[in-house]
């Protein structure tokens, strides 16, 4: 029977899910759409019928990101997009949030994406002041460019380390500097997360800007400028070429209140909260 590939669109709250990627045991992002496709709604007897666009880690957020599954296409023409995100959305979890479904050509892949966006808020990082907005983004602006990431990620062997980051700089929220954005065609594991942490400790005077420069230039020698926490991270979007992307607006996201002592506790209900407010936004444009 002639098949149909169908690209769908979500986002999910990193801290319900071991990752995204499938693995035994343990509930993914992938497993679960798996479950719901194979044993839920029964529309494919594929072992792994779903592909993501990207990898990532435990506790890390998701505003967009993609997918697709081969189905049948005589049933893709009775449902179209509607059906599609309506039988889906009933069978998901509150964790994830289904936006939108079109088919596209019979090769396409969620890989192949244009750019992938990350965004790091590191006023919740402890030790984090508010540095100068000309000397921050000249601190982002070493992150850009063609280099080889071998200091600034996890090295996995075989894999290559060499990465062209489109752009790296200052979000801003209400006026104030809540963290970066960095923009890419992909990323190697963990390699914001160690960006991150290289960022925060020439922030907290504890690395010197030339220590980064040095990690970036010289991957042959291996330099730990140490790892940070998911909970800040968010997959901010992916995008395609034959693909339009969702109209963004930025909602006011407020300080955090370090007179609690449980003063991250408080962050990451905001992280879950400004996904919410972005999930509501993408979910009402179709």
């Amino acid at each position: 029977m002639e098949k149909a590939r169908i690209a769908f669109r979500f986002g999910h709250y990193g801290d319900t899910f071991h990752g995204s990627q499938v693995q035994p045991d343990v509930p993914t992002v992938q497993g679960t759409l798996m479950h719901i496709f194979k044993k839920k709604l029964k529309w494919t007897n594929e072992r792994m019928p779903v592909a993501l666009a990207s990898r990532t880690d435990s506790g890390v957020h998701v505003r967009i990101n993609g997918g697709f599954i081969d189905l049948d296409q005589d049933r893709w023409n009775a449902m179209k997009e509607t059906g599609f995100v309506k039988a889906v959305g009933h069978q998901l979890p509150q964790s994830i949030s289904i936006f939108d479904a079109r088919q596209v050509s019979s090769d396409w892949s969620p890989r192949r994406a244009t750019n992938r966006t990350y965004r790091y808020r590191m006023e919740c990082m402890e030790g984090w002041v508010e540095p100068n907005l000309d000397d921050f983004a000249k601190l982002c602006g070493i992150f850009e460019g063609n280099h080889d990431w071998s200091n600034y990620c996890r090295r996995e062997p075989g894999r290559t380390t060499q990465r062209v980051i489109e752009s790296c700089r200052p979000w801003l929220n209400s006026g104030r500097i809540i963290g970066f954005e960095i923009i890419g065609e992909a990323f190697v594991w963990n390699q914001v997360r160690r960006i991150a942490n290289a960022i925060h400790s020439v922030v907290t005077g504890n690395q010197s800007i030339d220590r980064l420069i040095e990690a970036r230039d010289n991957p042959e020698t291996e330099i730990d400028l140490g790892l940070a926490e998911a909970d800040w991270l968010i997959l901010w979007a992916v995008s395609w070429d034959d693909i339009p992307n969702f109209q963004a607006i930025d909602y006011p996201i407020s300080a955090p209140d370090r007179s609690s002592l449980r003063w991250q506790e408080i962050c990451r209900l905001q992280q879950k909260e400004i996904l919410i407010r972005q999930f509501d936004i993408m979910q009402g444009q179709y």
